[in-house]
C-alpha cells in the first residue's frame, strides 16, 4: 500500500470526479502516515506543481495517479514536500511525498487519498483489497493487464507484478474455436 490508512472504495469518496470514475478506476486510502510511497516500480510521468499529486508510469505503460486529499490544490504546496521530480525513476517501496497530515486535515475537505489507474484501456480488472494496510508492507489493490496490442502476434506476455503495491498480471486472450 502506498500509505498506512483504512481502505475506502472508490466510489464513497465524496467527490464526484473521482466516486463516479471520471479520472479513471481505482480506490481510496484514510491516511494513518504521512508519507506517500510509490506503490509500482516506474518512472514519475507528472509532480502537480502544488505537490499533492502525482503520475506513475510502470515500464508495462500503467499510469497510476495518486492525489493525496481532496481540494488540496488549493493549499498552493503548503504543508506537501515532493522527494521526487518528473522523470526520475522509482522503485516499489520509494519515498514520494511528505505531508504534514494535521495542516491537510484542517484545511483541505478530506484526507482521502486517491489512486487511480488512468489509462483503463490498459486493464482487464482492479480488485481492491479491504481494510487496514499498512504503507510498503501490503498489497492494497490487484490489476490485471490486457495483453498488448501487438505482442499478441508475437506471443509474448506482457507480466509484471506491481504491489499497489498492486500486484499486476496480463490475461491471455481466449482463442477462437474452429
Amino acid at each position: 500500500s502506498p500509505l498506512t490508512g483504512i481502505m475506502v472504495p472508490i466510489g464513497d469518496v465524496p467527490d464526484p470526479v473521482f466516486a463516479k470514475k471520471m479520472v479513471g478506476d481505482g480506490f481510496s486510502i484514510d491516511p494513518l502516515s504521512n508519507t506517500l510511497l510509490a506503490p509500482i516500480d516506474g518512472q514519475i510521468a507528472d509532480l502537480q506543481a502544488a505537490r499533492h499529486a502525482l503520475t506513475i508510469r510502470s515500464a508495462d505503460g500503467l499510469e497510476v495517479l495518486i492525489h493525496i486529499g481532496l481540494e488540496t490544490v488549493a493549499l498552493g504546496g503548503k504543508g506537501f514536500t515532493a522527494h521526487v521530480a518528473p522523470g526520475d525513476a522509482v522503485k516499489t517501496g520509494d519515498e514520494l511525498i511528505t505531508f504534514d497530515i494535521d495542516q491537510v486535515a484542517c484545511n483541505a475537505k478530506s484526507l482521502l487519498t486517491q489512486v487511480v489507474i488512468t489509462n483503463g484501456e490498459l486493464v482487464e480488472s482492479i480488485t481492491p483489497t479491504h481494510g487496514l494496510k499498512h504503507a510498503g508492507e501490503d498489497v492494497a489493490a490487484t490489476v490485471v493487464l490486457k495483453k498488448a496490442v501487438g505482442q499478441a502476434e508475437q506471443g509474448r506476455k506482457r507480466r509484471g507484478v506491481h504491489n499497489l503495491q498492486v500486484a499486476v498480471e496480463t490475461v491471455q486472450p481466449l482463442k477462437k474455436a474452429t
